[in-house]
């Protein structure tokens, strides 16, 4: 009798565990679909590849209603559309489809933040988006304000979140860049940001997640943008950066094709500029 109960008990928790097995199962395996959809989208990033961009945004919301992985899909449908934005710039895309991009992304983010509120990365990807909307808005002043206000917010709460979260401090150094130095902005913070994102991102390895892990090439990158821009360029800073930034990633499209010659373009106007004299004694 007493073996009898062991036996059933042991039957009843083995038939638990398979089936708390079989219910986490969709979840476990939507997860690894979005480490896939993940590293494809980083991928068509780094390429420009619009057409794969847009493929994998709308394969990323068709598991925007499953509870378990919602705010991913969400957030990765955000970034394809954020990303069709950013390299449209580089490659001839019109305003109207820029803004068409950029207001997808914006939706996705605040789906993705409505489904999972402490999701710092959602928050800061949607301060970007939201800065750069402002924009599109020309003389409706009213709305330029809403935007901003909007994306203020969204970056205070994505720095409350994850202070050292390298896409946050990506977005902080955006802000302190390319905000009017009357209105805050600062070249020398924005590259002070950008370094402790280097940092940050060196101390958060790359994972095997569906979350977002990118960070350290980005932030290279913007190094090497701001070193260049700033108002005494530091030439040899900003090759240096561009090339690690595409040492790492050696697909990017818009550092092998645009920064990096850009940088190239300016070292080789100094060096024109330099007397005789002087270019003789630095070759000695």
């Amino acid at each position: 009798m007493w073996a009898e109960k062991v036996v059933s008990a042991v039957c009843v928790v083995l038939s638990l565990a398979f089936l708390s097995g079989c219910a986490e199962s969709p979840a476990v395996e939507a997860e690894s679909q979005f480490v896939t959809i993940k590293a494809r989208t980083m991928s068509a990033d780094y390429r420009a590849d619009f057409a794969e961009l847009t493929q994998l945004r709308e394969e990323a919301l068709t598991q925007a209603d499953q509870p378990a992985v919602g705010y991913i899909a969400h957030y990765w449908a955000g970034f394809a559309s954020w990303r069709l934005a950013i390299n449209g710039v580089n490659h001839g895309m019109s305003s109207e489809d820029l803004k068409a991009n950029l207001e997808r992304a914006a939706t996705a983010f605040d789906a993705s933040i409505q489904q999972q509120d402490d999701f710092a990365d959602s928050h800061a990807a949607a301060a970007l988006v939201r800065s750069w909307l402002a924009g599109f808005y020309g003389d409706n002043r009213s709305a330029v304000r809403e935007q901003l206000a909007l994306s203020s917010r969204l970056l205070e709460r994505a720095k409350e979140l994850a202070p050292d979260n390298p896409r946050v401090l990506w977005a902080e150094g955006a802000a302190f860049l390319f905000t009017p130095h009357e209105y805050g902005g600062s070249t020398e913070r924005a590259i002070e940001t950008y370094r402790q994102m280097v940092k940050a991102a060196d101390a958060a390895a790359p994972t095997t997640s569906p979350l977002p892990d990118w960070g350290r090439p980005e932030a290279l990158m913007s190094l090497a943008f701001a070193h260049l821009n700033q108002a005494a360029p530091d030439l040899d800073s900003a090759a240096e950066e561009a090339r690690e930034a595409l040492r790492l990633q050696p697909e990017w499209s818009y550092v092998r094709d645009v920064l990096l010659p850009q940088i190239e373009a300016e070292q080789h106007k100094r060096k024109s500029r330099q007397p005789a004299c002087f270019t003789s004694f630095l070759q000695r």
